[in-house]
């Protein structure tokens, strides 16, 4: 992949990637956050599309792999046979609601991770354990064994799958 970075005084920068298909895609950010992209054919843009900030940042996320990561299928096929994800709801009267994951002690009481936290939609990833209260609505996706998952259960209370 080849990158080229252009300064462009007083709007922003402007950067083009060469793809491996031969085509050049073009991003220009300008100083306001707003982003253009062009998927170049030749010297034309082929297509075009506007990102706000927070839309570029998300995309960012997602490209980067940061809510999901492809695994080879042999390491998926081994990691299916030991480990489930799962969704766990928090509903009011929950015995996590206003703790963090680290008072909580999930990990160490359990042996499941909290992966990441949904939120009315929005997607916490790797959730800070010191910071990160949990809501009642919150939605708590954790990765453990069968057993681990099921005393995850026990332990919370009112929360549901």
């Amino acid at each position: 992949m080849k990158l080229r970075e252009t300064d462009l005084p007083g709007i922003g920068k402007k950067y083009a990637v060469t793809l491996s298909e031969g085509r050049d895609l073009v991003i220009i950010i300008y100083n306001t956050g707003k982003r253009e992209i062009y998927l170049m054919q030749e010297e034309e843009p082929f297509c075009s599309f506007e990102l706000t900030d927070q839309e570029a940042k998300e995309l960012g996320f997602l490209i980067a792999g940061v809510l999901y990561q492809p695994v080879k299928v042999e390491k998926m096929e081994l990691i299916l046979k030991e480990v489930l994800i799962e969704w766990i709801k928090v509903e009011q009267g929950s015995s996590f609601v206003g703790k963090t994951i680290a008072e909580l002690q999930i990990r160490k009481l359990t042996g499941t991770s909290v992966i990441a936290i949904d939120r009315g939609g929005r997607i916490i990833p790797s959730p800070d354990p010191y910071r990160e209260k949990i809501d009642v609505g919150d939605i708590l996706i954790v990765v453990g064994t069968r057993q681990q998952i099921k005393h995850l259960m026990e332990i919370c209370g009112r929360c549901s799958t």
